[in-house]
């Protein structure tokens, strides 16, 4: 499913303003949803004062139930973290599989960083 959440953003020039920030998207449930993934413009907002581009900055689950695949999409600027965030993920899945049938825990989830990984492990050519 892929439901936003309404969060709060700050832009550079200083306004604070609120916005629909996505966490997961399943673009099965909502093919409309991957053409804004491979364009860059999932939770990026324009601000209402200045008009600039607003990048939400923040991680989401990218879904695609059609294809049984699923994989965590980070910033880029989290790529130094990226064994900590592996490790997490790692955590989670051994916890997930004690409580879930072994099926039910998605062997392909994986993590990427920036819209640009997530397009190189689609296999996708940037939109545009």
């Amino acid at each position: 499913m892929s439901k936003p959440k309404r969060s709060p953003l700050t832009c550079s020039c200083g306004v604070a303003f609120e916005a629909d920030i996505y966490r997961s998207i399943n673009v099965s449930a909502e093919p409309g949803l991957k053409p804004k993934v491979l364009a860059g413009q999932l939770n990026v907002f324009r601000c209402p004062s200045c008009g600039l581009d607003v990048d939400a900055d923040v991680p989401f689950l990218y879904h695609d139930s059609d294809l049984s695949s699923m994989v965590w999409v980070y910033p880029r600027s989290s790529q130094g973290q990226a064994e900590q965030i592996r490790d997490k993920l790692r955590r989670s899945r051994e916890i997930l599989g004690t409580a879930l049938p072994p099926t039910s825990v998605d062997a392909q989830r994986d993590v990427v960083f920036g819209i640009d990984g997530l397009i190189r492990w689609l296999g996708e050519s940037p939109a545009g």
